[in-house]
């Protein structure tokens, strides 16, 4: 019975695993409505049974049901199944019990019928089933109980007949449904595995390719022989290893352009900034991930007249990407074909993206950007360009298609001009001079080095791992020398300060390697004492991937990186959404976002404990790890918080007593609330602190 049970709670969870308000709203209305219907029946002549201490209790499940967002955070996971129970209640027992009590009539009958809508609405069939028999029997148990001539009256077995047949009919429809629905869950399936295979296809080829070239540029010596290799070979290698990371990037494209698709958020208004139009344009066609070496040389950018517009850069990047993937897919079937951007504002602020393609059909055109409609394309998903739909409208502007079978087809997005005067955001472009030099990582911690490893691999260089600042000189003095070193500070036995004095006294090459320092704590002090150290600048935690392709580009060129900038004010919202969309497009969310809360975890423990024992090491410690942490994966809120606290610490500020390191882990639940809800994964998942 209890599996049984289960099983049927377990459905109606999934009937309300959208989280929709319609449960608060029946709780208002009941709770309006049960009075109302209690005084107008007793106000009548015949007012028949009393049923006002059956209705009493209706009316405080119901309060209970609106006031869903006041409930203790411990009770909410147990908000759905009193729900079922208020729903038994009040739309099936309490109906059919009064109507039995007042020997039925037309009220009743409506009452209980009405009921029974509701109750299709806000459970499964199953639950729907169950809910009314239960309460039907209830009523009839009770009414043969307590009533003193019992006798069941014909509106009652008419109105039970009626639920039954809404019933079975709510059942017949969701079933035809439910088949609809998976039928178009089998199309985007079977779209996205074909896209995602087809992209992913040629990236993997040229990464297999680039690996053999490697294999057999080692393999020359034979095997278990060391292997030496002259400059020009070292250069060759590096070559197929940027080669294989540039396919590797354009998989990466590829498949967060088939995800966003999938995506209909609306846009985030922290994310939004003022944009050149020609500037984003340029940007897009040169970081589009091409097939061919020849394919950029069909794309031009014309610029008539710039404009300025606010949106979100990376989604408008992707709309771009979209029709640029779009328009070259028939490339090699028209080796004439070019693609051309025309920036201006004649008639309105637009862009027009316009390709000499085979054009599209004209019966075709109108139904464009509607989901999974797609023309000629057996791996094609259809959501793109209603992806590039949503977008542009989110925005307040939008897109349209005109084309010629045969000759043409061509996009006009229109944007909403940006307010006079508003400061233009500028994405620093991809160095090309870091493409295929190598950067060492220096951190103890690996979650760290996950994250700064995915920042330096984005910029074209190949990456080595140390966990701590005497392998790091191991590794240098046994010839591993990188184009420069990501060195943190704060580390177990030699730290990043002493690690680079005596990397500073090796000789030759080792001692001259560009050494940038990695640390939460970029006070003047740091900064003074890692250029004292040799450090050629110093990035603070979290890092910020401009500052970084900055400061690497001067440290290879010989040049140090201006001080940091002063921190920024504690932010107000909990997470730093850019950085974690950042973190998805790298494909590292999946895998970051649980081992990070893990560690956020043990260090707000390390914390708590060392506060307890008077541990001033290990307070300063925790709170230097938590800073890092909870900058690198986007919990700004706790970042900022933390970092405010580690600074009074090291200015020599001693609080006492507990609140403020539970002040801290009360923002790391609630920041582990919003990270689990954002990402799409149930916070019932994660287990509590201890």
């Amino acid at each position: 019975m209890s599996k049984r049970g289960g099983s049927l709670f377990d459905r109606y969870r999934a009937h309300h695993e959208l989280d929709r308000p319609l449960l608060q709203w029946i709780g208002v209305v009941g709770v309006v409505a049960f009075p109302i219907l209690y005084l107008l029946r007793r106000a009548a002549a015949d007012s028949g049974y009393d049923d006002l201490w059956w209705r009493l209790p209706a009316v405080v499940l119901c309060l209970g049901l609106a006031l869903r967002r006041w409930w203790p955070e411990r009770l909410k996971p147990y908000y759905i199944v009193y729900s079922w129970w208020v729903v038994f209640y009040c739309l099936s027992f309490l109906m059919s019990y009064t109507m039995l009590r007042n020997g039925g009539g037309t009220p009743f009958v409506v009452n209980m019928v009405m009921c029974a809508v509701l109750i299709v609405l806000l459970a499964d069939w199953r639950n729907s089933v169950a809910i009314l028999l239960l309460g039907y029997a209830l009523a009839l148990a009770l009414f043969f109980l307590l009533a003193p001539h019992p006798v069941v009256p014909r509106d009652f077995v008419f109105a039970a007949g009626g639920s039954a047949l809404l019933v079975a009919g709510g059942a017949l429809s969701h079933q035809g449904q439910k088949r609809v629905e998976l039928e178009r869950m089998r199309r985007v399936y079977i779209g996205l595995a074909g896209s995602v295979a087809h992209e992913m296809r040629t990236p993997l080829a040229q990464v297999r390719h680039a690996l053999d070239n490697i294999a057999s540029a080692l393999g020359r010596r034979g095997a278990g022989q060391p292997v030496a290799l002259t400059p020009p070979q070292v250069q060759q290698m590096l070559t197929h290893v940027q080669q294989g990371h540039e396919a590797i990037a354009r998989g990466l494209q590829a498949i967060e352009l088939t995800l966003k698709q999938l995506q209909p958020d609306a846009p985030d208004q922290g994310r939004l900034h003022t944009l050149s139009a020609a500037d984003a344009v340029r940007q897009a066609v040169d970081r589009f991930a091409y097939d061919a070496a020849d394919q950029r040389g069909r794309v031009q950018v014309v610029v008539e007249q710039d404009f300025r517009f606010r949106a979100d850069p990376t989604a408008v990047e992707l709309v771009f990407f979209n029709l640029l993937k779009n328009a070259l897919y028939y490339a090699p079937l028209h080796p004439e074909m070019t693609v051309r951007f025309t920036v201006s504002t004649q008639p309105v602020p637009s862009v027009v993206v316009r390709d000499s393609g085979p054009g599209i059909v004209p019966e075709f055109v109108s139904h464009l950007f509607e989901e999974f409609q797609t023309t000629g394309k057996a791996e094609g998903t259809g959501l793109g360009l209603s992806f590039c739909r949503r977008v542009m409208r989110g925005l307040g502007g939008d897109i349209e298609c005109r084309s010629e079978w045969g000759h043409f087809t061509e996009f006009t997005l229109r944007f909403p001009l940006a307010p006079a005067g508003a400061p233009v955001t500028t994405v620093a472009p991809a160095s090309v001079a870091l493409a295929g030099r190598s950067v060492l990582i220096v951190d103890d911690q690996p979650l760290n080095r996950t994250i700064a490893r995915a920042l330096v691999g984005e910029l074209g260089l190949t990456v080595m791992e140390a966990e701590h600042g005497q392998q790091a000189l191991d590794m240098l003095q046994a010839g591993q020398l990188p184009d420069a070193i990501l060195m943190d500070i704060n580390m177990p036995g030699l730290d990043g300060i002493a690690a680079t004095r005596r990397l500073r006294a090796l000789p030759g090459d080792a001692g001259r390697v560009p050494v940038l320092a990695l640390t939460a704590n970029d006070s003047a002090a740091v900064q003074a004492r890692a250029s004292q150290a040799g450090m050629q600048g110093v990035l603070g935690k979290p890092i910020d991937p401009a500052a970084l392709q900055r400061a690497l580009s001067a440290a290879l060129e010989g040049r140090s990186t201006a001080p940091a900038a002063p921190p920024p004010a504690p932010a107000a919202d909990l997470l730093s959404t850019t950085r974690i969309e950042n973190f998805r497009r790298l494909g590292l969310l999946d895998d970051l976002l649980p081992r990070a809360l893990l560690d956020l975890r043990r260090h707000v423990q390390s914390l708590e404990q060392a506060a307890t024992s008077d541990d001033r090491e290990g307070v300063s410690a925790a709170l230097h790890a938590l800073v890092g942490l909870a900058g690198e994966v986007g919990a700004q809120a706790l970042h900022a918080r933390a970092r405010e606290r580690y600074a009074g610490w090291l200015e020599g500020q001693r609080p006492g007593g507990e609140a403020w390191t539970r002040e801290l882990r009360e923002l790391l639940e609630a920041t582990e609330r919003a990270l689990w809800q954002y990402c799409g994964v149930r916070a019932e998942r994660v287990p509590p602190l201890a």
